[in-house]
């Protein structure tokens, strides 16, 4: 059984690539069919495809990099993991080249697939 921590880490890279890359689709992937994403101040979004075009939208308007750091991993049994991240996020936009950057406190339900692939069933954020 792989520890919580190396989940959440490896969960951390997959998402600082995908999100650094600009990559909506390898975002896509990472999450489960039935998964949930909730930004703040908006309306849930329902599985991996609605979260992919949403996600699409903001890599329209700048580019994306983030580091994502791994705060705490909660088991809670052998198929759901709770899991806090940091993130240093800086936004390039395209239509004049300003620069932003801010943190996010990321959290993720993660959950075992039946391939054993751990994906993102929730995902709730705050801004710093």
């Amino acid at each position: 059984m792989m520890d919580a921590n190396e989940i959440l880490k490896a969960m951390c890279e997959k998402y600082q690539a995908a999100v650094s890359a600009n990559d909506s689709t390898a975002y896509r992937n990472l999450f489960a069919t039935d998964a949930i994403r909730m930004p703040p101040g908006a309306e849930p979004e329902y599985g991996p495809e609605e979260i992919a075009k949403n996600e699409q939208k903001d890599y329209e308007v700048a580019k994306w990099t983030i580091q994502s750091t791994p705060i705490d991993a909660l088991r809670i049994d052998d198929q759901w993991i709770y899991g806090i991240a940091h993130v240093d996020i800086t936004t390039v936009f395209h239509t004049d080249g300003t620069t932003q950057s801010f943190e996010a406190t990321k959290t993720w339900l993660l959950h075992k697939e039946d391939s054993g692939e751990w994906l993102i069933k929730r995902q709730m954020w705050n801004l710093k």
